[in-house]
């Protein structure tokens, strides 16, 4: 998924990131992360080069100090880290700890990166920095996971400074196609609004993922044994906040934000089911992702 949405934005661009100053050695192996390790190219690389390209279409990247809000694993802000004066991280679940060596042992080669600041929060709590600490925020596929969606939007304003970059991106919106997060487990389009809760978790339990297709595993699994794999899905899908198109740009314009760029994306089946089309839009069921790049 994530692959799709990045060769679509970015196609061969990707190779600026390689810059000269690059040491040979680790160019190679990042041509070959490229295939062996897919997942760890597009967040380490791809990722955090067209996150860089758009946070720079507002502030300067080289003197900013940036916030990654949802930061996951790290290593989107590990690869942004060197474009930018400074990044920090927040998430919910300390699953960031490790990642220095894990960038250093996946590289196999010396190459030292500005180091990142993640930090775990609580829910529903504000954000640990005083007002205006940042230049820059991004938040990628993380806000159809917010509990208080309003709450969230309100402390990313605080902590940015007057004029500084908002950029947000959610994949795959809830209403659409796949957007109960459980590819690689039920791939049938928008099956997580055909069947009600414990009908959809009984089929993911009962899903064979000896399945998933051998290549697909690495990347499906990053390194979870199946049945692991099978409960973070579940518990991703419980965590789903819904929100639409329309109400996420409702809720930062009242938040404060003004958008400078609204991007949407449709996939899946052009044939809508008639009954989802009367209990939802043709929007919302066709919209799979939406990006905003916003200033404060």
């Amino acid at each position: 998924m994530v692959r799709m949405v990045l060769d679509r934005h970015l196609g061969s661009h990707v190779r600026r990131w390689l810059e000269p100053d690059v040491p040979p050695t680790v160019r190679e192996v990042l041509d070959r992360l490229a295939t062996r390790d897919r997942w760890f190219h597009e967040h380490f690389v791809k990722l955090p080069l067209l996150i860089a390209e758009e946070l720079a279409r507002v502030v300067p990247l080289e003197s900013s100090i940036v916030l990654d809000f949802g930061c996951g694993e790290g290593l989107v802000s590990k690869g942004l880290a060197r474009f930018v004066r400074q990044v920090h991280g927040v998430d919910l679940m300390p699953v960031f700890e490790g990642l220095e060596e894990r960038v250093e042992r996946t590289l196999g080669v010396p190459y030292r990166l500005p180091p990142v600041m993640p930090r775990r929060v609580e829910p529903n709590e504000p954000l640990p920095y005083p007002d205006g600490t940042f230049d820059a925020v991004f938040s990628w596929s993380v806000f159809e996971h917010v509990a208080d969606v309003p709450l969230a939007l309100r402390e990313i304003h605080r902590v940015l400074r007057p004029g500084g970059a908002f950029f947000l991106q959610i994949r795959p919106l809830y209403h659409s196609a796949q957007g109960g997060h459980l590819w690689n487990i039920l791939d049938e389009p928008w099956i997580h609004l055909k069947l009600d809760r414990e009908e959809l978790l009984d089929r993911v339990r009962g899903a064979r993922l000896d399945a998933i297709p051998e290549a697909q595993r690495h990347e499906a699994f990053q390194g979870e044994t199946p049945e692991t794999y099978r409960a973070g899905v579940l518990a991703c899908h419980d965590s789903l906040n819904r929100i639409t198109v329309g109400e996420l740009v409702r809720r930062v314009q009242e938040a404060g934000f003004t958008i400078l760029d609204q991007r949407t994306m449709q996939d899946g089946p052009s044939d809508l089911p008639s009954d989802l089309l009367e209990l939802h839009s043709r929007e919302d069921l066709t919209i799979a992702e939406v990006v905003l790049l916003m200033v404060r």
